[in-house]
């Protein structure tokens, strides 16, 4: 995975099925985000929280499944995209859902994240996360090419 330093993680099973757990950022306070990505084709990708003191790749498989239950899944406004270089990206829809359809194009748009390694947060105004494609938001994530990497 080339375009930034990878984030810490951590691999396990739960109810048999693969997962990766990501510490995909951080706050400035040390609170994160915890995504998980299931490694078998039945998706179901969750987030958690983290607390500043959690290291995920030091948790042991309690503290795995722990973090897995207190996870939610990903809501309709929310997609994961990986990218030609295995990158896991978070597609988010931002702006008034009102504002979808046309009504006012400007004040919507997608927002990526990447997951898996530090890069830059990618913003698209006037876009709707529902019209597109994963080859699309893809794309986006290769338009800002020196750009500064994310923080968080």
């Amino acid at each position: 995975m080339s375009g930034g330093t990878a984030r810490p993680r951590r691999t396990g099973r739960i109810d048999g099925s693969p997962w990766t757990l990501f510490d995909a950022g951080r706050a400035p306070s040390g609170l994160g985000l915890g995504y998980f990505v299931r490694g078998d084709p039945g998706g179901g990708d969750r987030r958690t929280e983290l607390a500043p003191e959690v290291d995920v790749e030091r948790l042991d498989d309690d503290g795995f499944r722990h973090l897995w239950e207190a996870g939610r899944s990903l809501t309709p406004t929310e997609r994961r995209v990986v990218d030609d270089e295995g990158a896991v990206w978070l597609a988010q829809s931002v702006g008034p859902v009102w504002a979808e359809g046309g009504a006012a194009a400007g004040a919507v748009g997608v927002r990526l994240r990447c997951l898996s390694a530090e890069r830059a947060v990618v913003e698209s105004n006037g876009v709707i996360l529902a019209d597109m494609s994963d080859d699309g938001l893809i794309a986006l994530t290769t338009a800002i090419e020196g750009a500064a990497p994310s923080s968080g």
